[in-house]
């Protein structure tokens, strides 16, 4: 049997290479993702190292269904696209090819896929997950996590990936984010911080006038902070009160909680944000969404144009993997990050290190188990 490895850009480069050189009865036997340059996976591109083989002399070969595909199989269906069967095959084979590209491990150490599950354990981006596998790979020989000096090591990695950026609150600040993210309370805490520890002319405008409660919440805080709030009911409103207030330090203004899957939400929310034109623009994003929902709120949010983002619900989760998702969905660094209901205790500038250290903890704990 002749065996040959081919390091690609894609499948089609593979299959044309293959054909060329091995032939139409050659197979396929095995693929994966390979990275080459940069640093810690940033700027390296992926490559597809193909494996394939063709025996010597022509002999009848079992195909295992999944792991092997027969060259001349996938070339004579992508020559007929006018056959809609065959193009539906064609992707199937082609999708379960994709699947094998990105679970492929071969003859990987034990510690490796403890790291990978540990990452993926913390509802990380698989793409990272990937990258920071692939960089311990390369630069260690052995990681060991029974060792507390292991998580410095993991927190390392992880600073690259990880944003921060604590801007000075002044102007016109408004909170923008789906329902249920505790907007109001982050608000609040951003006023009291202002008011007793920065010594500003806080100011208040809230157009969450869907939710009565979070109308009184304010007006609450704003009572016991002795700063001025005004109510908005449409971005016209919220304009003129701006005007009204622009002898202020720092304008705090709240949104209603908007579902990033509702168009006329979007619609409305992006209306808003045109009109008011902020000067910071803070989407404030649940750690204890799913990472799929995640994906989904920062891409439909990304239209009102987020200067930096606020995590919140920290205290409601042990996943920490957002402290990397979202900086790199949304390409704008974390600016504060909640941590419970207290006004105004419960909220803490972001700090990459800090943060890594966190991540790199609960990455060390579910390595070590195993789990």
């Amino acid at each position: 049997m002749i065996v040959k490895k081919y390091v690609v850009q894609d499948i089609k480069e593979a299959f044309e290479k293959i054909r060329m050189e091995l032939g139409k009865d050659a197979v396929i036997l095995s693929t994966r993702k390979v990275k080459k340059g940069g640093v810690l996976g940033i700027g390296a591109k992926v490559f597809i190292e193909v494996t394939a083989a063709v025996e010597e002399k022509k002999l009848p070969q079992p195909e295992e269904k999944g792991q092997i595909y027969k060259l001349q199989e996938i070339l004579s269906k992508s020559k007929q696209p006018q056959q809609s069967e065959d193009i539906t095959e064609l992707k199937k084979m082609m999708l379960e090819l994709k699947s094998m590209i990105s679970t492929q491990r071969i003859n990987e150490p034990a510690w490796v896929e403890s790291f990978r599950k540990a990452l993926l354990k913390q509802d990380m981006d698989e793409e990272i997950a990937e990258k920071l596998t692939e960089y311990a790979k390369v630069k260690y020989s052995q990681l060991d996590f029974s060792s507390e000096n292991t998580r410095l090591i993991i927190s390392e990695m992880l600073l690259p990936f990880i944003n921060t950026n604590v801007p000075e609150l002044k102007g016109k600040v408004l909170l923008v984010g789906p329902t249920g993210v505790g907007k109001t309370t982050t608000l609040a805490k951003l006023a009291a911080k202002l008011k007793i520890n920065d010594h500003k002319r806080v100011a208040i405008i809230t157009l969450d006038t869907y939710r009565i409660a979070a109308v009184d919440q304010l007006k609450t805080y704003a009572m016991l902070l002795d700063v001025p709030i005004r109510v908005a009911y449409t971005p016209k409103e919220a304009k003129l009160e701006i005007e009204a207030l622009s002898d202020f330090d720092t304008i705090l203004i709240d949104s209603a909680g908007r579902s990033q899957k509702n168009e006329l939400h979007m619609t409305e929310i992006k209306a808003m944000a045109e009109v008011v034109q902020p000067d910071l623009c803070f989407l404030v994003v649940g750690m204890q969404y799913r990472k799929e929902d995640v994906r989904d709120i920062v891409q439909k949010f990304s239209t009102v144009n987020p200067t930096h983002v606020i995590l919140s619900k920290l205290d409601e989760t042990s996943a920490y993997g957002h402290f990397v998702n979202v900086p790199n969905f949304l390409k704008v660094p974390i600016a504060f990050v909640t941590n419970g209901q207290r006004v105004p205790d419960d909220i803490f500038e972001a700090n990459n290190r800090e943060l890594a250290l966190l991540l790199a903890k609960e990455v060390l704990k579910h390595a070590k188990s195993g789990q």
